[in-house]
């Protein structure tokens, strides 16, 4: 999940793998106006948006009880076919089955009678699990969660709306889609998605954390003496610019430290897993005050780990570490591990260890299969997605200890086996390891990686998102380049050579299938030869095509090739433009450490 990870008059929150989105794009004309006032405020690195009340699950605002199921259809072309044929708009949630708010949203907004006979008479209803769905959620994860997205039957949209949206904002919102745009049929709406993706509230992102101004220039490939921007075709920086694009970006992401509450960013306290890992990589380098700066972030985040069974939460409303949000992402889990790990290392403090053992336990019980593998997220409520049960905030449900909580039942968890999310922890359990020694957290990531080895890879090197038959038919760049980082991680330690031609197999497809040829860096997934409309244009995600950098720099060392030298050394003009870092924002602390680790391999 990325992100991800998402506060402002309205206490709006999100949890996308991005950094701050601008605050909305609506329709043209009468739909416009309707649009003006949308709950959604700037967002924070995650997934989850609200519009109003607590999200942390406190009780106040509309409960998020779920409601008889609905009658969803799924993204895929025979849906836009049909809405082409019946002339409907498609209104698209895009929704993450972890995430308070969307569960409100369901059960209020979708569930609402006059939403629903508007919806039946005019529009084709989707939803999709963004999970599931990482070119989904790469596009739209700026947006929410929960996102909800208006398109014409050819796939153009009209408009998006970020977070929950209560019944009478949506209906307002759907009436001026459809006053506007009359009958959907083909080029309806056309006028309607002028502007679409293009930020308005430049200063929004200051509530994400991105830092004020987030979302200016956008559009603009501007470098700065530090490259080009993403599609202005590829050129090699030179070392001096390469050194001044890390000096700019180590100063963007120094002018965010939170001095009072450690972190980087407010109002939301998010646990950004690179940024402490490059704070911590300063440490080691002798940096005094980046080891101060880490070392205080670490203790007051340990306020979002839970004290009864150990797993991090994935951020903080209200400015500190006291008001968690309790869904758990393997994303945060793993990013938790490797950080404590790392200060155990630097310190030798046993409380830095007793912190990565004790979240490392929480995964091991609550989110690991059977075979081995990771799992997905555990969600922040209870019984949101079962109607014949009591329904039971996260905030009521996490006050309680052990014995209460399980003879309540336990929160559900997405069970699907990911390649980023098992990428990640593999690496994360590795560093554990080195750390520690403890030989547990080694045999577990070894058998993590052949759990998905057995699972998701493909005749042709790559790895699917899910399990075989669960995927699809695209590789992502995501999946593909965290679990070959995962990988480099594990044959580093244990110098098993079938665990070094896994990770030379998937680099072969990242620099082969995913690689843009022409502009430098990284392509989202494989081409989609059925995608419709906006679905069709191929996008290069900055955090995915650092960690392929990052996974490509340590393949260059393992099992040298120009072919990822290459690569590296063209990407890197991609991610390192002041375009791309300031849309990133707060969450730039793995691109400096894809600078340090590409020094000699670029």
């Amino acid at each position: 999940m990325r992100t991800p990870w998402l506060l402002l008059s309205v206490l709006t929150v999100a949890c996308a793998r991005t950094g701050a989105p601008p605050t909305v794009t609506p329709a043209s004309g009468a739909a416009a106006g309707a649009a003006g006032n949308a709950e959604g405020g700037a967002l924070s690195p995650g997934g989850e948006a609200r519009g109003e009340g607590h999200g942390d699950g406190r009780g106040e605002g509309p409960s998020g009880a779920p409601g008889a199921p609905l009658a969803w259809a799924s993204l895929e072309p025979a849906t836009f076919a049909r809405a082409q044929a019946e002339k409907r708009f498609l209104v698209i949630d895009g929704a993450a089955e972890w995430c308070h708010w969307c569960h409100v949203m369901e059960a209020t907004t979708y569930h609402d009678p006059e939403v629903r006979k508007l919806l039946d008479a005019r529009f084709v209803a989707v939803k999709v699990d963004v999970d599931a769905r990482p070119d989904f959620e790469e596009r739209y994860g700026d947006w929410g969660w929960p996102a909800t997205i208006l398109m014409t039957p050819d796939g153009k949209e009209v408009g998006k709306y970020r977070g929950y949206l209560r019944p009478e904002r949506f209906l307002e919102i759907l009436r001026a889609v459809t006053e506007e745009g009359g009958s959907a049929g083909a080029g309806a709406g056309a006028g309607a998605g002028a502007g679409a993706g293009v930020g308005v509230g430049a200063g929004a992102g200051a509530g994400a954390g991105a830092g004020a101004g987030a979302g200016v220039g956008v559009g603009v490939g501007v470098g700065v003496g530090v490259g080009v921007g993403v599609g202005v075709g590829a050129r090699v920086m030179t070392e001096g610019e390469i050194d001044a694009a890390r000096a700019w970006v180590e100063g963007e992401l120094d002018s965010r430290w939170d001095a009072k509450e450690g972190g980087w960013g407010r109002p939301q306290k998010v646990p950004l897993a690179w940024d402490n890992a490059w704070e911590l990589s300063r440490a080691r380098a002798g940096d005094g005050a980046a080891k101060a700066r880490v070392l205080f972030t670490l203790d007051r985040q340990r306020g979002i780990v839970d004290p009864v069974w150990g797993g991090i939460c994935q951020y903080s409303t209200d400015g500190d570490w006291r008001h968690p949000h309790y869904e758990k992402l393997m994303t945060y889990e793993a990013g938790a591990i490797e950080n404590y790990a790392q200060a155990y290392a630097l310190t030798r403090d046993p409380a830095w260890l007793a912190t990565a053992q004790a979240v490392r336990g929480f995964v091991d019980r609550f989110m690991t299969s059977p075979e081995g593998g990771f799992e997905t997220t555990m969600d922040a409520d209870l019984n949101a997605h079962d109607p014949s049960r009591p329904y039971v905030t996260g905030h009521d449900y996490y006050a309680k200890d052990d014995g209460g909580r399980r003879a309540l039942g336990l929160p559900r968890v997405d069970t699907h086996e990911y390649g980023r999310e098992n990428g990640l922890t593999i690496a994360a359990y590795v560093t554990l390891h080195e750390a520690s020694g403890d030989p547990t957290a080694l045999e577990a990531a070894k058998r993590a990686a052949a759990r998905i080895l057995a699972t998701h890879a493909t005749d042709g090197g790559g790895v699917s998102h899910g399990a075989s038959g669960e995927g699809g038919k695209l590789l992502y760049l995501a999946d593909n380049a965290a679990f070959g980082f995962g990988l480099a991680r594990l044959f580093e330690v244990t110098h098993d050579p079938a665990t070094l031609e896994a990770a030379r197999r998937i680099a072969a497809v990242v620099v082969g299938s995913l690689q843009d040829a022409t502009g430098g860096g990284f392509y989202a997934s494989t081409p989609d030869p059925d995608a419709v409309g906006v679905f069709a244009a191929r996008r290069k995600p900055f955090e995915d095509d650092v960690m392929a950098i990052r996974f490509l720099a340590r393949m260059q060392r393992l099992a040298p090739s120009d072919a990822y030298r290459t690569a590296i050394a063209r990407a890197l003009p991609v991610v390192a433009s002041r375009q791309a870092v300031e849309e990133r924002g707060r969450m730039v602390g793995d691109l400096l450490l894809a600078l340090d680790e590409t020094r000699g391999v670029r």
